[in-house]
């Protein structure tokens, strides 16, 4: 069981309550290798085994805490084998924080748990910053916001480049505090920036599978944030993504490394942009966004789901004429759970506050450059959950969705009959003490 992150940073004596996860990620990208000739330092990276999976965590707390999870038999994680959960060993020796609190750790030497004012991070996404055929290859991407418009970038270096000795230009700053038996490292942002009509509590990284091709002149991981007002915001977030023949500039160092990358190379994964740079505003003076996602194949395509019910699809192939290309109106409570299906995009998830979750056919859209086809309806299950969807998960195989929600229970459904049967495959209850998110 993974704690709460503050419940374990609390001072002696305080006896507040921990504050709650609101998200979890497992990172796409390739686990820390133990056999390295170059192993990364301790400031770097925390031990982990090559099988091992990669999980964060944030929350109400001032830290975005970094596990590692193995099982003991030496299972590889990586695979879709079912590992045991009582032999899993979990450890955290990284949390990723703000520059703020990163220079709060370094003025007091420890871990700031004094300090109790704090926004937390309200939503979390995680990308592999690469955009070739290799599907373990690229350097890890975390984005999260606070409460007020507050965004904060990380990047972790691929193993692969550690273990070459590959060096960064423009490494983020790390200090460890602790003693031998319980160190942790506290790494500072790459970049940071504030966009004041952000809620904070709705963001998505722009696929770099996608070749990040929202114009030809960006060079940028973008972002997208939800407004109060309705609209989103497409921003820079001055790192560099990963685009086709990339490796080829090794010779300026302006590449953000790949495989091809040499023992001694300097990379740099910074651009020359403005962190926060607005590309675009797309459809403003609606309800609230709720929530918002990606389609995984389609590029300058994303999805939004709004408080009133609404679920807007909005689509471009050029890149300054984003246009809304579908309105699904099949509920009138807030949609906070919403996402495509892995790995095409096939279907589309939506889960409202009324317990519900809509399955939608986007099929017809797989061959296209934009969504201009229907959008249709397939499933419904009406008690999906007995309170408000909280979010939700497609599994890798396109088979199977996972969702969560404010009755504390866990449920997976099969992506066929069983969304219109209501019944899941399986149903975890009784196992959470709150909402889960």
């Amino acid at each position: 069981r993974i704690q709460p992150p503050q419940q374990q940073e609390h001072a002696e004596g305080d006896s507040s309550p921990p504050s709650p996860i609101w998200r979890v990620r497992f990172s796409p990208c390739r686990s820390w290798s133990s056999q390295s000739t170059h192993p990364p330092s301790a400031a770097q990276t925390s031990p982990s085994s090559t099988n091992s999976l990669r999980l964060l965590a944030a929350g109400a707390s001032n830290t975005i805490r970094c596990y590692s999870l193995a099982e003991r038999t030496n299972k590889d994680a990586s695979t879709n084998d079912v590992l045991d959960a009582s032999a899993m060993s979990v450890g955290c020796t990284e949390c990723l924080v703000s520059n703020d609190y990163y220079n709060q750790v370094v003025e007091n030497n420890n871990c700031a748990s004094n300090s109790r004012s704090t926004l937390g991070y309200a939503a979390l996404d995680i990308a592999r910053n690469y955009c070739g055929a290799d599907t373990v290859t690229g350097n890890e991407v975390v984005a999260a916001s606070q409460l007020g418009g507050k965004v904060c970038v990380w990047v972790r270096l691929d193993p692969a480049l550690m273990d070459k000795g590959v060096t960064v230009t423009d490494a983020a700053a790390t200090t460890t505090v602790g003693d031998i038996n319980e160190r942790m490292t506290y790494i500072q942002t790459h970049s940071e920036f504030t966009v004041r009509s952000a809620t904070g509590t709705t963001l998505a990284i722009r696929p770099p599978s996608l070749a990040n091709y929202y114009s030809k002149k960006d060079t940028d991981i973008l972002v997208a944030l939800g407004c109060t007002n309705g609209a989103v915001v497409l921003c820079k977030t001055g790192i560099l993504a990963d685009r086709p023949g990339a490796e080829n500039a090794a010779s300026s160092g302006a590449v953000v490394g790949d495989s091809a990358s040499s023992s001694g190379d300097t990379i740099s994964i910074m651009s020359d942009s403005a962190p926060g740079e607005i590309l675009a505003t797309i459809g403003g003076g609606h309800a609230c966004v709720m929530s918002l996602a990606f389609h995984p194949t389609i590029p300058n395509a994303f999805v939004v789901g709004r408080k009133d019910g609404t679920v807007d699809i909005y689509s471009s192939a050029a890149t300054e004429n984003f246009r809304r290309m579908h309105r699904l109106v099949h509920s009138s409570f807030p949609i906070r759970a919403l996402a495509f299906s892995q790995p095409d995009g096939a279907l589309l998830f939506a889960g409202d506050d009324d317990g519900k979750l809509y399955s939608y056919d986007a099929s017809c859209n797989n061959e296209k450059t934009n969504m201009s086809a229907p959008v249709k309806l397939v499933a419904c299950a009406l008690t999906a959950h007995k309170g408000w969807v909280m979010n939700l998960t497609p599994f890798p195989d396109g088979r199977r969705v996972a969702t969560c929600g404010s009755d504390r229970s866990v449920r997976v459904w099969d992506c066929g009959m069983g969304l219109a049967s209501s019944t899941p495959v399986h149903s975890f209850e009784g196992v959470h003490d709150g909402l889960v998110w």
